[in-house]
C-alpha cells in the first residue's frame, strides 16, 4: 500500500477540479463528425428592419455605433459631465449610450451640464489617467 502526499492530493484535486470547471464551460451541443458548422447570427445581433429599409429602433437599449478607427472625425451629441477622479475629467455621455472623454473644446460651450453637439477626432494616441472611454478631440462644440 502507497500513501500520497498532501502535495500530491493537493495537486490530484486541482487537476479534477479544473477538469470539472472546463466541462461545465463546454458548449452543450457538439457537430458529428465529418459535418460542418455554420455559424448563424443571432436574433440580437441584427436589427429589424422596417418596410423603408431602415433599422426599427431597438427596445432594449441604446444603438451603439460601430467602433471607430483612431484619427476618424465623429459627430456626436450628449450632456457633458464633469467626473471627479484623478483630478477630474469632462466626459460627453452621449446619446447613443456611449461616454467620450473630452479633450479641448470651448469651456464656455463644453461645460459641465449642457447638452452639446460635437464633431471630433477619435484619438487612441493619447493616455489618460481617468480612462472613461474613448478620447475625442473636439474640433467644434454648439450648444443643443
Amino acid at each position: 500500500m502507497t500513501t500520497r502526499s498532501p502535495l500530491t492530493h493537493l495537486l490530484l484535486t486541482g487537476a479534477l477540479l479544473g477538469g470539472l470547471l472546463l466541462t461545465a464551460c463546454a458548449p452543450t451541443e457538439e457537430p458529428e463528425v465529418g459535418s460542418s458548422v455554420t455559424p448563424q447570427p443571432s436574433a440580437s445581433a441584427v436589427p429589424p428592419v422596417s418596410p423603408g429599409g431602415k433599422p426599427k429602433p431597438s427596445m432594449s437599449g441604446p444603438v451603439v455605433p460601430p467602433p471607430a478607427k483612431d484619427g476618424q472625425v465623429i459627430s456626436v451629441r450628449g450632456r457633458v459631465e464633469r467626473v471627479e477622479l484623478e483630478g477630474g475629467c469632462t466626459v460627453l455621455r452621449a446619446d447613443t449610450g456611449t461616454t467620450y472623454q473630452l479633450m479641448g473644446g470651448d469651456p464656455n460651450i463644453v461645460k459641465p451640464g449642457a447638452t452639446v453637439s460635437i464633431r471630433g477626432r477619435l484619438r487612441d494616441d493619447v493616455m489618460t489617467i481617468c480612462q472613461m472611454g474613448p478620447v475625442l478631440e473636439v474640433i467644434s462644440a454648439q450648444s443643443s
